[in-house]
């Protein structure tokens, strides 16, 4: 796992468990790492063949699962183009969806957005979205006003 992202010297980590197993699993994911720990629990994340994205199902609180997906990089969108770019500059952008996908449908509920630098430096958001409000920012390392 991304020890070295989540023990940087730069960033002003928390001590929130929460926000430091939502890192954990946006890492493991991104990293392809054959089981997830999340609640004591392992999990095993679903790679597809084309490897675009990685993905797994955990369960909230209330036991309620929740598909958490990388950016798919085999789709053109504006968040792949992001990641690409970042990359060919030598950066190391990652974004990871929180999604509801019960009852068939495909609503995203969070986001957990990291880009390291060459130099260690990073930035670090977590938000979550309620429908008809705007994003809130549940985490992040960025000053903001």
């Amino acid at each position: 796992m991304s020890t070295q992202i989540l023990n940087s010297e730069y960033i002003p980590l928390t001590d929130d468990p929460k926000v430091l197993s939502t890192l954990r699993v946006h890492h493991a994911l991104w990293d392809k790492e054959p089981f997830i720990e999340w609640s004591g629990q392992n999990y095993q994340p679903f790679i597809p063949p084309h490897e675009g994205y990685v993905s797994v199902k955990l369960p909230n609180e209330q036991g309620y699962y929740l598909l958490w997906i990388t950016q798919n990089m085999n789709k053109s969108s504006y968040s792949s183009s992001e990641i690409r770019k970042a990359r060919s500059l030598g950066n190391d952008k990652r974004i990871t969806w929180i999604v509801d996908n019960s009852n068939s449908r495909f609503v995203y509920i969070g986001f957990v957005h990291t880009c390291s630098y060459p130099d260690g430096k990073q930035d670090i958001i977590i938000e979550r979205y309620i429908p008809g409000k705007p994003a809130q920012i549940v985490w992040t390392n960025k000053v903001t006003k």
